[in-house]
């Protein structure tokens, strides 16, 4: 092999040794900017204030947002109720954790104008509003089922009066000429909200309600369904009658106080 071949060889493994070198710094580089092994997890926040939040985040080197608000009544007003990414997820520092926080006010909204509307749209309209209608009140009119008025809190107020979503309402509803016999409806393995539906349907309201174990909080009572009404079902009764209920978790009493009932129609 002649001199000039030789050279050639050794400059060229000299060259790829500086570019293998150069090629392998750049990487460790790379690597140590965008702190490709350092990731962290994200804590739980939930449940927390903002300001809370942040001293946790600060810590985890971590940066927050709040990005939305929204009003739920069981939750802790002015807490997170959700954050993104969830807790637990891995992620690398300085990333920025986008929080929901529960407002300290509940969210508000006008009285449509529902005189002279039927009871069940009356219902309906204001239920899509979240305005809650927990009783009907029936009084003398010529006209059955119609809406003459809406009550908060033993008074009567007009289309546009402000109200905080959730907010109960009272409907006063035309009982037509005469009297009017209805049945009782079946009221056994339902919920509040489907009780409530259940007996405004049949131009009733719901009376007292007993629990045979007294719930925790309002999502706890959510699981508590119907085992034993008075009136009992199928008995008849008139517009605005109220029916107490008896509500439990024991799935064996709401069977067992069914069966009773039946048996009491079969004989």
């Amino acid at each position: 092999m002649d001199s000039a071949l030789k050279r050639l060889l050794k400059h060229m493994a000299v060259f790829a040794t500086i570019v293998g070198v150069l090629i392998v710094a750049a990487l460790l580089s790379l690597k140590s900017y965008t702190h490709h092994n350092d990731v962290i997890a994200v804590p739980d926040v939930q449940t927390l204030t903002p300001e809370q939040a942040a001293v946790f985040l600060e810590k985890k080197g971590l940066r927050y947002k709040v990005v939305d608000s929204v009003y739920v009544k069981s939750k802790l007003k002015g807490s997170i109720i959700d954050q993104k990414p969830a807790a637990g997820s891995t992620v690398k520092k300085n990333r920025i954790v986008f929080l929901t926080i529960n407002a300290r006010a509940s969210e508000t909204v006008n009285l449509p104008d529902v005189r002279d509307f039927s009871q069940r749209q009356a219902v309906a309209t204001l239920e899509g509003l979240e305005i809650r209608v927990a009783g009907i009140d029936y009084v003398p009119s010529e006209y059955r089922d119609l809406v003459m008025d809406v009550r908060y809190n033993g008074h009567s107020i007009k289309p546009g009066f402000n109200l905080n979503k959730g907010t109960s309402v009272t409907l006063v509803v035309g009982q037509g000429a005469g009297s009017v016999e209805l049945v009782t409806p079946d009221l056994t393995g339902l919920d509040m909200a489907q009780a409530i539906d259940a007996v405004h349907a049949q131009s009733l309201n719901l009376g007292d309600v007993h629990y045979d174990v007294t719930p925790e909080n309002a999502d706890d009572a959510k699981r508590y369904k119907i085992y034993r009404q008075d009136p009992m079902a199928g008995l008849p009764t008139t517009m605005g009658k109220k029916v107490a209920v008896w509500m439990t978790t024991d799935e064996t009493l709401i069977q067992t106080e069914s069966d009773d009932a039946e048996g009491l129609f079969i004989e």
